[in-house]
């Protein structure tokens, strides 16, 4: 039964818990920050607050009201409740009541900074500007929350794992980020980010054991035949690649954004044949651990009849210097799930199938700066239609898996940073769980493009994201 199908009564129970859990939150929470904004507390020459009663009013106009108690004063913060078909995590009620409770506070600050400015107009010591502090330490303070429980019982049933019989593909990723918006960009930094030896260290101190690296060739290489990688290009794939070895990362190497394939493969075959020999010499020496992916996501414009003959192609043409060495493919729509299914597999024992998961792409996309008609910001991730969206994800995965006795890679699953972080974490956690109970490797996107993880300049994951990548 979804959680939308439960009874009103154990909704509204389950509300209330979720407020009370919410309010311990909140004062722990709080009082972590006004710490942090001076010595002395919340305001300066103010001994530190102390929230000692924190009580939920009744509902009023569709709201949930907050009384908190500071010092012998009482504030009473506005909490807008959800609809009644979304389940509302603790993080986003806590979210919501930090925001309501910043603003009250931020103008009590401004009001002291005005009544300061006045007896400085009178003659009295120029004032330190409060509110200006309080302003800059608000951000960290609606951050600092962690990924919500993820959904268990009637409401989100986990997947049994399947076992697969018979020799399998030497393909040991478990846990993998992509280190997107890199070397997949026209040029590598061009896009916000370079990938740096330090990241890799930050990567495997998480518990992350394989790095993808998406990366655009066709713009790195000739035109015309011989159609020659360009040195720089690869030498700077390599240097990567030794990076993360050095560290005892598995590497995947894939080939991204060849849109000139995409849209006229006849004419770019025989460039991407030659792109092929050239990856598969230059690597034909590097351990087993660093596999190679194909193609990364064939959109709608080129049929899979067209990849079918592209695979049957390029698969032979690697195994000339790489007998043994594990291959990722996938379907097109963008590696959808839907299109596994339609792969003429080859007969090669080494292969392991890939999908990609971004679902609902309009919670997980939304306001994407890239897109013509970006969707609306605001959409939130949780109600019954969703987890039955997850759940029929899954489910077409394991039954494609059911058939070809294959492993499966999720190579891509993220949501953009334009998401407030903790909703961002509960879905990856959601998906997490989901894959690792499948028994599928899977790949974060990213590590610090448009759906980061970590922050570079900090060194520092974001708050709720190791929590969504390696939490119980």
């Amino acid at each position: 039964m979804s959680y939308g199908d439960r009874p009103k009564m154990r909704r509204q129970t389950a509300n209330r818990l979720a407020l009370v859990a919410s309010l311990l939150a909140l004062v722990s929470c709080i009082d972590r920050v006004e710490q942090a904004l001076s010595p002395d507390g919340f305001f300066v020459n103010k001994s530190p607050a102390t929230y000692s009663q924190a009580t939920a009013l009744p509902a009023q106009n569709n709201s949930h009201t907050l009384n908190l108690a500071y010092d012998s004063s009482n504030i009473n913060v506005p909490v807008p409740s959800l609809a009644p078909h979304t389940q509302a995590s603790l993080a986003e009620i806590l979210a919501l009541a930090n925001q309501a409770a910043a603003d009250k506070a931020l103008a009590q600050a401004k009001a002291e900074d005005a009544a300061k400015a006045e007896a400085e107009a009178n003659g009295a010591r120029k004032p330190f500007k409060f509110s200006q502090i309080f302003q800059r330490e608000r951000t960290a303070q609606l951050t600092t929350v962690q990924a919500a429980p993820v959904p268990t019982g009637p409401q989100l049933r986990l997947p049994a794992r399947i076992r697969l019989a018979g020799e399998q593909p030497d393909f040991n990723v478990r846990r993998c980020i992509n280190l997107g918006n890199a070397l997949e960009a026209p040029r590598e930094g061009e896009w916000g980010y370079e990938i740096q030896a330090e990241d890799m260290g930050a990567i495997k101190d998480a518990g992350f054991d394989t790095v993808r690296i998406p990366i655009r060739w066709d713009n790195h290489m000739q035109s015309q035949p011989p159609y020659r990688v360009l040195p720089y290009h690869m030498i700077r794939v390599k240097e990567v690649v030794n990076q993360a070895r050095s560290l005892g990362l598995n590497v995947i190497i894939d080939v991204h954004h060849y849109e000139a394939l995409i849209e006229n493969p006849r004419r770019e075959e025989a460039r991407f044949l030659a792109l092929w020999e050239q990856i598969a010499q230059e690597f034909s020496g590097a351990p087993k651990n660093v596999y190679f992916e194909v193609l990364n996501e064939p959109t709608n414009a080129i049929s899979m009849g067209e990849v079918n003959r592209l695979y049957s192609k390029v698969i032979p043409l690697i195994r000339r210097t790489n007998p043994e060495r594990t291959l990722i493919i996938g379907g097109n729509h963008w590696n959808s799930v839907d299109t596994l299914d339609d792969i003429a597999w080859p007969n090669d024992k080494n292969i392991v199938a890939t999908f990609h998961d971004y679902g609902p792409h309009e919670f997980t996309h939304q306001g994407a700066p890239w897109t013509d008609n970006p969707y609306p910001k605001g959409r939130r991730w949780g109600s019954a239609a969703d987890l039955a969206e997850l759940e029929q994800t899954y489910q077409l995965a394991q039954s494609f898996q059911v058939k070809r006795n294959v492993p499966i890679f999720v190579g891509e699953f993220g949501v953009i940073d334009q998401v407030p972080a903790d909703q961002r974490a509960n879905w990856i956690k959601a998906r997490r769980k989901f894959m690792e109970a499948a028994g599928f490797s899977w790949c974060a996107w990213d590590l610090a493009g448009a759906f980061s993880s970590y922050d570079t300049v900090t060194r520092e994951w974001l708050p709720g994201f190791e929590d969504a990548y390696f939490g119980p």
